[in-house]
């Protein structure tokens, strides 16, 4: 990666990334979070049975399963006994990151696409440090990658390079106009393989600029929300919730362009309402999905 391209908010450096361990461990809570499902992180269950980890031995009671009577503190006591076993859980957390073409923008420090890959990486080392096993589906309309979630440090660094590698190409594509706009990704799409991908009980973070929402896509977070628990970050810039200084513009999405006209006050005000009734209307589907809606701009710190 050439020095043009060093930590300039359009291309992820080598080491952007990784370095963000040194955040997550300087912010890292001691207080794990709450467990949905059945599978969480290095925290033990409070209900005892036939698990991964021996508990204790109890006498027998009617309804125990026969098969896990301790034979030897029963011959050693003269009493029937039972052993009991808790489950060492380790949660899966899953980050989901949209690098679609619309998130690959941004007016000041960096673009959405790279905000986007930052917070990933940062729940990620946050969910390492609790002991938690990390994956992530990495998606756009050209590409879709998954790592299964593990605990160990060297997996989730291949992620982030890959995570790194791919974002960076697409940068390319698009500086040296090389990057097609014909083929489309529907967003849904990305949530049922999320679905199929997760075990019950994970904790899923998804970043995204989510430029729709449609049924489906509410129709498939409702269904993740049932048996994991789901936060979203929304990514967005400044100049997409105001439109810039007075003047006349020229505004494109790779396809066609449009002029607007931001001296006009009327207009303006038109803007900046698009942009809240956006946010608000997916703030009201998410929290009907039960679901954690997080805002994040492209000038805020990690």
């Amino acid at each position: 990666m050439t020095d043009l391209k060093k930590n300039n908010g359009i291309w992820l450096d080598k080491m952007e990334l990784p370095e963000l361990f040194r955040v997550a461990k300087s912010k890292e809570s001691l207080t794990p979070p709450k467990i949905s499902g059945t599978i969480g992180g290095p925290y033990l269950t409070k209900l005892k049975g036939r698990g991964m980890e021996f508990a204790e031995a109890r006498p027998y009671q009617p309804g125990d399963d026969v098969r896990h009577i301790d034979w030897r503190v029963t011959a050693r006591t003269g009493r029937t006994h039972t052993k009991l076993y808790r489950e060492e859980r380790e949660r899966p957390v899953m980050l989901v990151l949209d690098q679609c073409r619309q998130m690959f923008f941004g007016s000041r420090k960096r673009l959405k696409s790279v905000q986007a890959a930052r917070i990933a990486a940062l729940m990620g080392w946050r969910a390492l440090l609790r002991g938690d096993r990390v994956g992530g589906i990495l998606f756009s309309e050209k590409l879709h990658y998954e790592f299964r979630p593990r605990g160990d440090r060297r997996h989730y660094l291949r992620l982030l390079s890959k995570i790194m590698t791919e974002h960076n190409r697409i940068a390319d594509e698009m500086k040296d106009d090389k990057w097609s706009f014909e083929s489309k990704y529907q967003f849904s799409e990305a949530l049922i393989r999320v679905r199929h991908v997760v075990q019950p009980g994970s904790l899923v973070y998804i970043f995204s600029d989510f430029p729709s929402f449609n049924e489906e896509c509410r129709k498939q977070m409702f269904q993740l929300s049932k048996h994991n628990q789901l936060e979203v970050y929304l990514l967005s810039d400044p100049l997409e919730k105001e439109a810039p200084s007075f003047g006349t513009y020229v505004m494109s999405d790779g396809k066609s362009n449009a002029w607007i006209n931001s001296s006009d006050t009327n207009i303006r005000r038109l803007y900046s309402a698009a942009f809240d009734k956006h946010q608000q209307s997916l703030s009201e589907e998410l929290r009907s999905c039960r679901v954690t809606l997080n805002f994040l701009s492209t000038v805020d710190s990690l």
